[in-house]
């Protein structure tokens, strides 16, 4: 394969729009780590060290499937006397899910992080609202001023998603995820979590982005604890400063670009077929559809979604929060 096609594959991936050179990744313990980690690469950056076996194209967006059939998730009915508790069987392409997203030149929006229901989130409710059903050994925290109730949730709803090293190394929270918006209230129809928004793609970094957002809170809460105690007016002023600059940093990430697909059009993408007995049953069926005309149009939507991308950033942000 020609090296000019490599080179589209690394921005014409929705799931990881940037890449980096490490195998596996460590939680970063301050917001200043997260931002050096997890800063997205330019669309036009080289891909030398890419090959078609660690390209995150290959990789995430060409076999990639969204199952519908988790416990919480179904989309069917559950068959009668199914005692696994699973709905019926059904999957969604997401690389038919984004090309669709393209076809219809879909662009970002805002939407508030608190609105989305993610994989692993569905625990909180299969017995009932607020209810855990999974004990998990929370680590300690990595700021003394996050709670303990914060901290305890994102690792309930997100610790396989952070524990995912491969996969988090070479994320980029910047690259909007895929919601599918209920129509209307109730959204607990065809929601796990009676929210506004099920995501179907993207739940690696919608968890990145919860663990930023609560290094940040801690963060807020040390400069506010030391705000407190200080009496020299101008590093007092110094202190208020800081708090400033981080609650619009806050303010930034916990309302993040999403691309948003109405139910109707997500429904009618769904199919029965397992993807590992049909279209994803080898390598010639994946790579058919990554035809020379599709990479390029793919790239230019890629372009303008990246732009979008960069307009939402700047509608929340002033120039002191530059570093994200």
């Amino acid at each position: 394969m020609s090296a000019w096609i490599h080179s589209l594959f690394i921005v014409q991936s929705l799931n990881l729009a940037c890449a980096h050179d490490k195998g596996t990744a460590e939680l970063p313990k301050s917001s200043e780590d997260f931002f050096a980690s997890f800063t997205c690469n330019s669309v036009h950056d080289s891909d030398s060290n890419l090959n078609e076996e660690g390209d995150p194209f290959f990789r995430w967006v060409l076999p990639a499937r969204h199952t519908t059939w988790h416990p919480g998730w179904e989309v069917a009915p559950r068959p009668t006397g199914n005692v696994t508790g699973k709905g019926e069987l059904h999957y969604a392409r997401v690389f038919d899910l984004l090309n669709w997203s393209r076809k219809h030149n879909l662009l970002p929006v805002p939407v508030d992080i608190s609105s989305i229901c993610h994989k692993g989130m569905e625990a909180q409710f299969v017995n009932g609202i607020g209810s855990w059903t999974d004990e998990n050994s929370v680590p300690p925290t990595p700021n003394e001023f996050i709670s303990n109730e914060i901290w305890s949730t994102l690792w309930n709803t997100c610790h396989k998603q952070l524990l995912s090293t491969t996969r988090i190394s070479s994320s980029c929270i910047d690259v909007p995820g895929l919601l599918v918006r209920n129509p209307s209230p109730p959204w607990n129809v065809n929601n796990p979590c009676h929210l506004e928004y099920r995501m179907v793609d993207g739940a690696h970094r919608i968890c990145l982005r919860k663990y930023l957002s609560t290094l940040l809170s801690g963060e807020l809460a040390e400069l506010e604890e030391l705000a407190k105690r200080e009496n020299r007016e101008a590093f007092a002023n110094s202190v208020m400063a800081q708090i400033r600059h981080k609650q619009r940093l806050v303010n930034q990430t916990t309302r993040g670009p999403f691309l948003v697909m109405n139910q109707t059009a997500f429904l009618s993408m769904l199919m029965t077929s397992d993807p590992y007995t049909s279209w994803a049953k080898d390598k010639e069926n994946l790579m058919k559809d990554a035809t020379g005309e599709l990479l390029l149009e793919w790239k230019k939507w890629m372009l303008r979604v990246m732009d979008r991308v960069g307009v939402i950033k700047n509608e929340h942000c002033e120039s002191e929060c530059s570093d994200y």
